[in-house]
């Protein structure tokens, strides 16, 4: 034992419990045309979230050979990160991991060679056809949006996979060979060869005409990167890319601007991998030319795609049916909130309050349940660090304006009524009343939190009303005693949100 071990004996001594949620752990190794990744997830089954993601820009199909051989260097490259990841998968405890190699692997005329190279590290590995790569990237779109209606499109290096969306369901799936990297091998750089080579694979898919689809949701890391550009362009005030939307009109400016730039100008825009540079403006022709077949009105940045629709596939049917942001929000309160009940009931004594509201109804309980995320933080920090966290925790199944709107709520709830927010601009993408509702429900869960701070079983059988003007909260009799200084001073805040007259009724 060195002298530094004995020191830290006495930090260690007590080792935590293990956390169940380890148990949640599995694993996606994805290989790519371009690149090729690991994604290590935990969290919700619903809603699995990523603590490790890791990928390398290897370019599988990159340089093929004339015969069609994947690259000498390229294999060398993904050998080599595939067993640095064999190495990380041991140390994460090696969770079930779902290994699939797709357009680049499946084309190769050494693709079965390239697979018991693979196989011989330790993996499982499944080459996927077309088909299948298209069903994933549907699924992962779905679990990240239930509801959606539109083509899915994911763009990969060797293929595009388009699927058509209604309500959450397949209608129907192509997978085309106009891959960034294959339309840029394929045509050597000609823009013109370039621009037939994907009009011409475009013209076999016929859902993209014969029916109307308003959103195009799109995967890819190069399409993300083109999404990412227009985010930086006009300064948008979050950084979270899922859910980020455009207007067909506004993507299609992005992509003419993209696909006309040199690689010196691309090179200027921060956050953009050096190696993906020379396939954007490819992958920016193939976004233009789906949006101008399908007369696209708006485009979705989607998260999910083949990975998470691997994970998806896995669920019964029950966990499906969980509302993936209400289980992103659960597992927050779960890990960050002093009592997780906390929240949910403090959801059924303030939600009479807003019934008149019931469109919002899911939000304003995803946001009670988030009601003591800021528990642990300094008093000063709690709002500004509830703020931050909606703004940025990787929900899903949420508009950017619902996570504004939640942002403001929490804000609230620690700070009060204010003028000063940490997010401005962000603040900003709510109308008026949109952010006074926020700030009337941020006072409400306020005045909820200060009957009994961090314990549920108060608040039962209490309820807020509104009744012409005046903010009624009613309780059983016994709960007048916890009625002190601070929790009456919040009631009246509240009341006053509403221009309405607080008053207090206690019952048997």
């Amino acid at each position: 034992m060195t002298p530094e071990d004995g020191q830290l004996m006495q930090f260690v001594a007590h080792k935590p419990t293990p956390d169940p949620a380890l148990a949640r752990r599995r694993a996606v190794v994805d290989i790519g045309s371009n690149s090729v990744r690991l994604v290590v997830y935990n969290g919700p089954l619903r809603a699995p979230m990523a603590i490790c993601n890791e990928k390398a820009l290897c370019g599988l199909g990159r340089d093929m050979a004339d015969d069609g051989s994947l690259n000498a260097l390229a294999v060398a490259d993904a050998l080599a990160t595939l067993t640095r990841f064999r190495r990380l998968l041991e140390e994460y405890g090696d969770p079930p991991t779902w290994t699939i190699a797709t357009a680049a692997v499946r084309h190769a005329r050494d693709g079965d060679a390239f697979v018991a190279a693979v196989k011989k590290l330790g993996y499982d590995i499944t080459v996927i056809s077309g088909a299948e790569e298209a069903a994933l990237t549907a699924l992962g779109v779905v679990s990240f949006e239930p509801n959606a209606t539109g083509i899915a499109g994911d763009m990969g290096g060797g293929s595009l996979e388009l699927v058509a969306l209604s309500h959450g369901q397949v209608a129907d799936t192509a997978s085309l060979r106009v891959g960034a990297l294959n339309v840029m091998r394929e045509t050597r750089g000609d823009v013109k060869a370039a621009a037939a080579l994907i009009e011409a694979a475009l013209d076999t898919v016929d859902f993209l005409q014969t029916k109307p689809y308003d959103a195009l949701y799109s995967v890819g890391g190069a399409w993300r990167a083109i999404a990412r550009i227009h985010m930086r362009l006009r300064s948008y005030p979050l950084s979270v890319l899922h859910h980020y939307k455009m207007t067909s009109a506004e993507a299609v400016k992005i992509c003419n601007l993209v696909s006309r730039q040199s690689r010196r100008s691309l090179e200027d825009i921060p956050g953009i991998p050096r190696r993906r540079i020379d396939t954007l403006p490819y992958a920016a022709m193939v976004m233009k030319s789906v949006i101008r077949r399908m007369a696209a009105k708006t485009v979705v940045v989607s998260a999910g795609g083949v990975r998470e629709g691997l994970l998806y596939r896995m669920l019964t049917e029950e966990e499906r049916a969980v509302d993936p942001f209400i289980a992103a929000c659960r597992f927050y309160a779960e890990r960050l909130a002093p009592n997780p009940a906390f929240g949910e009931a403090a959801a059924k004594m303030v939600e009479p309050l807003f019934a008149g509201d019931a469109e919002r109804a899911r939000l304003r309980f995803a946001t009670s349940l988030m009601i003591d995320i800021g528990a642990y933080f300094h008093p000063d920090l709690r709002g500004r660090h509830a703020f931050e966290s909606a703004l940025s925790a990787p929900f899903v199944g949420v508009a950017h304006k619902d996570r504004v709107w939640m942002a403001l709520a929490l804000f609230s709830r620690h700070q009060g009524r204010s003028n000063a927010f940490p997010n401005e601009a962000a603040i900003k993408l709510l109308s008026h009343s949109e952010q006074q509702s926020a700030v009337r429900f941020g006072l409400a869960l306020r005045f909820a939190a200060s009957l009994a701070p961090k314990v549920e079983a108060p608040m039962a059988d209490c309820r807020l009303e509104l009744e012409s003007e005046k903010l009624i909260f009613r309780a059983p009799a016994d709960r007048e005693a916890l009625m002190g200084e601070t929790p009456r001073r919040r009631l009246d805040a509240l009341a006053a949100a509403f221009d309405a007259e607080a008053i207090e009724i206690y019952g048997s």
